[in-house]
C-alpha cells in the first residue's frame, strides 16, 4: 500500500463499513501523530468519505478528535444524511410518476448502492441520482421531466439530442430543488467500444426496500462489474468508489464470482474488473476469491495500474490523462485484441460531446461528425506535437470520464 501521510492513512483505515478490532488500534495510533485536520477533511470530502470518517472516529476514538473538526464532521454528516434522505425521497416520486406514465426505469448507485453495500442511506456520500431506462424511452422521458419542472442540462438542440442518443450513454435532468437526475442507457460512452448488451440486465434485477417502498435494481454481481468499469473510465480518482466496491463485497455475501468473472471476460473487460478487485484487496482487505486473486496477480498490467493509481490516489492536484497517454491507458486495459483495434478505430472517429456540441449538423449529415473528429483531432494535437506538448484536453473539451 503506497499511502505515507497519516492524513491518507486515516483515510484509507476508515474507508470500510465497519471497523474490526486491529483497524481500530490503527485508527487510535494514526490520531495520535499529529494530524493535519484541515488536510484530512478537504480529502475526506474530496474522496466522498466524510459520513464513514464521522461515523469511526465517534465510535473508536472521539475524545482524540480536536472540538472544532468533531463539531464541523458532525454539521457535515447530518448535513449528508439529510440530503441523502430528501434525495432518497425524490427518487421514489420521479420512479412513481415513471410508473405512472408506462416507463421502466431501474434506479442505480446513490440511495439503491449505499443499502447493498453500506446497509445505511446515511452512510454513503452522493449528489445525484441514477437511474437506467430503455434507450427508445428517453425523448418522451425527457418532456415528461420537463413537465414536472426538471430542465436538460445542458439544453440541447433537436440534433444535438439525437447526436447525445447517439454517441453517448446518459442525459442529465436538474431542476430547482437541487434534485440532479442522471438518465442512463448504457454507462459507457460510444468511444469506449465495450458492448454491453444493458438489456440482460433486466432479466437479473433485484429487490432493495428502501422504508416501505420496495424497488428493482441492479443484481449485487451486475453491479460490482459496473463500478469497476465506472472506477475505470475516471481511473479510480477518488477512494470512495474503492471503499463502494470493498463494502459491497463485504456484505453480499451471496455473490456469483463465476458469473461475474464470466461475464467480464465475455465483455471483454476482465482487466477492468481486476483492477478494481485488486485495489480493493490491497487498499482495503477486500475478501476476493483465491481464482481472482491469482487472475489479478499474474497480470502484470493490472498490477501496474493498480500501482499507479496507488501512487496517484491522494494527489492535491490530480491531472487528468492527455489524449495520447489515456488513449494507451485504454488499449493496454483492454486484453483481446479485437477490443484493441476497435478502440483505437473508436477513439479517433467515434465523436463526442465536444464534436457535436462545437459543431451542430442536421442528422441527415450525421455521416460527416465520423471524418471531422480525426480532422478535429490532426489538426490540434499536431501542433501541439510540433510544440512538444503533451497533448492534454482543456477542461472545456474533458467529458464525464477522465480517459479519451
Amino acid at each position: 500500500m503506497l499511502v505515507s501521510r497519516p492524513e491518507d492513512q486515516v483515510l484509507v483505515c476508515i474507508a470500510h463499513r465497519s471497523l474490526d478490532e486491529g483497524l481500530a488500534e490503527s485508527l487510535r495510533q494514526l490520531l495520535g501523530s499529529g494530524l493535519d485536520w484541515e488536510r484530512l477533511l478537504r480529502m475526506a470530502d474530496r474522496h466522498c468519505l466524510i459520513p464513514l470518517l464521522y461515523t469511526h472516529l465517534s465510535d473508536v476514538a472521539p475524545s482524540s478528535v480536536p472540538q472544532p473538526v468533531m463539531s464541523e464532521l458532525r454539521s457535515a454528516y447530518h448535513e449528508n444524511t439529510k440530503s441523502n434522505l430528501f434525495l432518497t425521497g425524490e427518487l421514489i416520486k420521479v420512479l412513481e410518476c415513471f410508473a405512472a406514465n408506462g416507463i421502466q426505469a431501474i434506479p442505480f448507485k446513490g440511495p439503491t448502492l449505499a443499502l447493498w453495500a453500506y446497509g445505511d442511506v446515511g452512510l454513503r456520500q452522493f449528489g445525484d441520482l441514477d437511474v437506467l431506462v430503455h434507450k427508445q424511452d428517453v425523448p418522451r422521458l425527457r418532456e415528461l421531466l420537463i413537465s414536472r419542472g426538471f430542465k436538460p442540462r445542458p439544453e440541447l438542440t433537436r440534433v444535438q439530442r439525437a447526436a447525445l442518443l447517439r454517441f453517448d450513454c446518459a442525459y442529465n435532468f436538474g431542476n430547482q430543488r437541487g434534485v440532479m437526475l442522471d438518465v442512463h442507457w448504457d454507462f459507457v460512452e460510444q468511444h469506449f467500444s465495450i458492448e454491453m448488451n444493458v438489456e440482460c440486465l433486466w432479466d437479473r434485477l433485484e429487490l432493495v426496500t428502501i422504508g416501505d417502498k420496495r424497488l428493482m435494481t441492479l443484481s449485487p454481481d451486475d453491479l460490482l462489474l459496473i463500478l469497476c468499469l465506472h472506477g475505470f473510465t475516471h481511473f479510480w480518482e477518488r477512494l470512495g468508489w474503492i471503499c463502494d466496491v470493498a463494502s459491497l463485497i463485504d456484505r453480499q455475501k451471496e455473490i456469483d464470482w463465476q458469473l461475474v468473472l464470466e461475464n467480464a471476460k465475455k465483455l471483454g473487460l476482465q482487466r477492468i474488473l481486476l483492477l478494481g478487485l485488486l485495489l480493493a484487496r490491497d487498499l482495503l482487505g477486500a475478501a476476493i476469491p483465491a481464482e481472482i486473486r491469482r487472475a489479478a496477480n499474474t497480470d502484470a498490467v493490472v498490477r501496474g495500474l493498480a500501482h499507479q493509481v496507488q501512487q496517484q490516489l491522494f494527489e492535491e492536484r490530480r491531472v487528468p490523462p492527455g489524449f495520447f497517454s489515456g488513449a494507451i491507458l485504454s488499449l493496454k486495459m483492454r486484453e483481446r485484441k479485437r477490443d484493441k483495434f476497435a478502440s483505437c478505430l473508436r477513439l479517433m472517429l467515434t465523436p463526442r460531446s465536444y464534436d457535436w456540441m462545437f459543431l451542430s449538423l442536421p442528422e441527415w449529415l450525421f455521416f460527416l461528425y465520423y471524418p471531422l473528429r480525426p480532422l478535429r483531432l490532426a489538426g490540434k494535437y499536431g501542433a501541439r506535437l510540433l510544440r512538444g506538448s503533451h497533448g492534454r484536453e482543456t477542461p472545456t473539451e474533458a467529458n464525464r470520464g477522465v480517459l479519451p
